[in-house]
């Protein structure tokens, strides 16, 4: 499956959006490809991102250091998140706030009271299952970790949203 550059939709092609290629597909193609992936499934799947095509050359440019040091902040806040979830589960069968169920999110997740008027929000606005909502909070949790954030705040959400809500751009 091919995701194009604009938004996160899968296209036939692959090409919409590509600065090299041109997208030939028509509105009615796009619709019948979408349609091969049912709500449910993408309900299972937390985050739905872009991932733009990278130049050859880019990757093999010698000018990369400074990605190698970001990859090793980014690393820290990993192992600090993970520490932090391997603290709050420690005992249970939980590694990852994605492995939690729905019954521990009452237990484990302190969401602010603006951080959950922006989720409830979003969930009307966009006509998000139940499954959404709640894969939204543990991601939520993520972020906040990775901010080393003692609760979920409003902006964790936002970001949530960002890697969940499709568009019909």
């Amino acid at each position: 499956m091919h995701y194009n550059n604009n938004n996160v939709k899968p296209y036939p092609c692959g090409y919409l959006g590509d600065p090299k290629r041109e997208c030939k597909c028509t509105p009615r193609m796009i619709l019948n490809y979408q349609s091969r992936l049912s709500g449910p499934l993408m309900d299972r799947i937390d985050l739905h991102l872009n991932v733009p095509a990278v130049d050859i050359n880019k990757l093999m440019s010698p000018n990369n250091k400074s990605q190698s040091t970001n990859s090793k902040k980014i690393r820290e806040q990993v192992i600090k998140a993970r520490n932090i979830q391997n603290k709050r589960f420690k005992g249970l069968n939980i590694y990852t706030n994605a492995n939690m169920k729905n019954k521990h999110i009452k237990e484990f997740v302190d969401i602010t009271p603006e951080a959950l008027v922006l989720l409830k929000q979003a969930v009307n606005t966009y006509n998000l299952s139940a499954r959404t909502y709640f894969r939204l909070i543990k991601v939520g949790q993520t972020i906040a970790d990775l901010a080393d954030s003692k609760k979920i705040l409003p902006n964790h959400v936002a970001e949530a949203l960002q890697y969940r809500v499709r568009t019909n751009d």
